[in-house]
């Protein structure tokens, strides 16, 4: 197995890398609301936010039924969606944007 290429699991089969945003800035932030939105976008994440109080928006979203727990990305940075927020990975350790900020970013996003 070459260095370039994802870690193998036990059955042989490549796992995908983990993938980082680059910093904590209000950039990567927004690259990675943009990202969720997109990616959940069959629970309508983003109208959700847009017309609900965030406390509804987020009973709506997840409840809808289970939410896949593992990260999932578009090529930029991995992103996970839970109870607290949206789940942000970093070099340094896992930024957790709570529901009201990511409310907050996503009617910014087009006003």
């Amino acid at each position: 197995m070459d260095v370039t290429s994802g870690q193998r699991n036990p059955r042989g089969s490549e796992v995908e890398p983990e993938k980082f945003w680059d910093g904590r800035g209000p950039q990567a932030k927004y690259m990675a609301v943009s990202d969720a939105c997109w990616l959940y976008q069959d629970r309508e994440l983003e109208q959700n936010l847009r017309k609900l109080v965030w406390r509804q928006a987020r009973k709506r979203v997840l409840g809808r039924g289970w939410v896949k727990r593992g990260w999932v990305g578009r090529g930029r940075g991995d992103l996970r969606l839970g109870r607290n927020g949206l789940e942000m990975r970093f070099t340094n350790g896992t930024h957790v944007m709570g529901w009201k900020e990511l409310q907050d970013f996503v009617r910014a996003r087009r006003s």
